[in-house]
């Protein structure tokens, strides 16, 4: 038989999604975990870097920014010893974290091209830089966690349990209820016909027709604090008719034009976990620490911007700045 007559498949290679990639199969790798020291000394890319001049601290601010950016596509790095020496904290992959990334959303069509781009990339070998990372990490002595890396695939998931049942709903075309909190704590119960569900701003959200109140609604999954239940007539599932595309589109239209109308503009501590979040050391505006964007809900952006404390201050809107106000306030009633 002659040669390979083709060449295996391999992803197009751009230098930073190469470095990532690099500086997840190494952490995968490790069964203990790397700390910077080690990575910047195995991994391609840091080594050229530092090669090339790069001073320390510009290589601790790349590292930060690839975890950030590995942190949006749901690979969550975390460190088990934060308590340790500088030089001697160790990161590593959570488990169970490859999750769909925010700010996506997905048709059937593109679900269905996603799932066979990721038998591809299962059949797949790693790229050679991100090969010669892993042979670096032996050669320092680092324990091996899996014998093979290659075929690490990509997986949506959702950590909302009512995730799974709506999307059954949705390609049944069956009516479903539950129960349903609002953001001033108020819980009803919802009767509903599935039409879609859409990722926004990181949040998965369903959009349907409001069986009771006769109109199109969303419902953000975080708040459906019930299972999800089938409707029943007797022994038999209540089905409905699909929705026509002119209203479907309507009603996205409606989400989107609502979402543009909304729209915060914060004050972020400059080398933060904020800063870093908001991806500010990538953009040329950022000099002052200044960001606006558009939101879907004020209270779920509320919510993530008290994670940040005192590193983020709320601009405007002025409701958003009292919103999360009224969050800590909440939080030190409590304990009080």
């Amino acid at each position: 038989m002659s040669a390979k007559s083709e060449s295996a498949w391999q992803p197009a290679k751009t230098d930073k999604s190469e470095r990532l990639l690099q500086l997840t199969c190494a952490l995968l790798f490790a069964e203990r975990g790397l700390t910077k020291a080690e990575l910047f000394r195995s991994i391609p890319a840091y080594v050229e870097a530092v090669n090339s001049g790069t001073v320390e601290e510009s290589l601790n601010r790349m590292f930060e920014r690839d975890k950030t950016d590995l942190r949006a596509t749901g690979i969550q790095i975390y460190t088990p010893n934060p308590a340790a020496e500088a030089e001697e904290i160790c990161y590593v992959i959570a488990d169970d974290t490859f999750i769909w990334p925010s700010h996506i959303d997905l048709s059937a069509k593109q679900l269905q091209l996603l799932t066979l781009a990721a038998q591809v990339w299962s059949q797949a070998s790693l790229q050679s830089d991100a090969s010669q990372a892993l042979v670096r990490l032996k050669a320092l002595g680092v324990e091996q966690a899996a014998d093979d890396l290659i075929g690490f695939a990509p997986r949506i998931n959702t950590h909302e349990p009512s995730f799974l049942p709506l999307t059954t709903a949705i390609e049944n075309r069956t009516e479903v209820t539950f129960s349903y909190r609002k953001a001033n704590g108020e819980v009803s119960k919802r009767q509903v016909q599935p039409w879609s569900l859409h990722n926004v701003d990181g949040q998965w959200l369903l959009q349907c027709f409001d069986v009771k109140q006769k109109q199109p609604r969303n419902f953000v999954l975080k708040r459906i604090v019930s299972k999800v239940q089938i409707l029943r007539d007797g022994d038999l599932e209540v089905n409905f008719e699909a929705p026509s595309n002119e209203l479907l589109e309507t009603t996205t239209k409606e989400l989107m034009d609502h979402i543009k109308g909304q729209v915060c503009e914060l004050k972020v501590k400059r080398d933060s976990g904020a800063w870093f979040h908001f991806h500010l050391d990538d953009s040329s505006n950022s000099k002052d620490g200044q960001i606006s964007f558009n939101f879907m809900d004020l209270e779920l952006i509320a919510e993530e911007l008290r994670d940040f404390g005192s590193d983020v201050t709320v601009i405007r809107p002025k409701e958003l700045a009292e919103a999360v106000k009224a969050g800590f306030q909440k939080v030190v009633a409590d304990h009080a």
